[in-house]
């Protein structure tokens, strides 16, 4: 079930984001994702941050977090996945 051990070259583009401070998830699960998605040569970007828990989703306009979806649209129209 480890998304890791799932991961081939032909694993879709994946963008991820992780909060060290996750109790749920340890932030080494994404670590480890990114690592092997890399080394199958799949497109991905990766962003830890210090603060935001687990399932933060886009309520976190409080902390750096929050951020996110803006480096996700970035990073969608970077790869031409929209326009």
């Amino acid at each position: 079930m480890s998304n890791e051990l799932q991961v081939s070259e032909n694993t879709p583009p994946t963008f991820l984001v992780h909060a060290t401070d996750d109790e749920v998830v340890p932030v080494e699960n994404s670590l480890r994702f990114y690592r092997d998605l890399v080394a199958h040569g799949v497109s991905a970007e990766m962003h830890v941050f210090a603060e935001g828990g687990h399932g933060f989703g886009m309520r976190r306009k409080d902390l750096p977090i929050g951020q996110w979806p803006q480096l996700l649209e970035t990073w969608l129209r970077h790869g031409g996945r929209i326009k």
